[in-house]
C-alpha cells in the first residue's frame, strides 16, 4: 500500500476512473448550512475535492429523506452524506441532475 495514491480504490471504478478523479480534485464546492455541514464536508474531501469552503449561514439543500429517521444525530449524518454523493454526483455527471 506504500506508494499508492489515496484514491486508487475508487478511480478503479467505472464510474470514476482517472479523469473523474481529476475532476473531483479540481472541483470548487461550497457546503450550505449547518445540518449535516461537518459530515459533507468531511465526505467531499475524503472524494478528494481540495477545495471547500463551509458557508453555515446559507441554507443548504433540503433533504428529501428526513421523515425516515427517527433520531435526529443520524438524520443529519444521512442529510449530510446524501448532500455530498448528490455533488459529487453533479462534478462527475453521473444520472440527471
Amino acid at each position: 500500500m506504500d506508494g499508492e495514491h489515496p484514491h486508487s480504490r475508487q478511480m478503479l471504478l467505472p464510474e470514476i476512473g482517472v479523469e473523474g478523479q481529476a475532476r473531483l480534485s479540481a472541483a470548487a464546492l461550497e457546503v450550505h448550512g449547518a445540518d449535516g455541514a461537518l459530515a459533507e464536508f468531511v465526505y467531499l474531501q475524503r472524494a478528494g475535492v481540495e477545495r471547500l469552503m463551509l458557508l453555515p449561514d446559507r441554507p443548504a439543500q433540503r433533504f428529501p429523506h428526513a421523515d425516515l429517521f427517527r433520531h435526529e444525530p443520524s438524520r443529519r449524518l444521512a442529510a449530510g452524506a446524501w448532500r455530498a454523493l448528490d455533488q459529487i454526483r453533479h462534478v462527475l455527471a453521473i444520472g440527471s441532475r
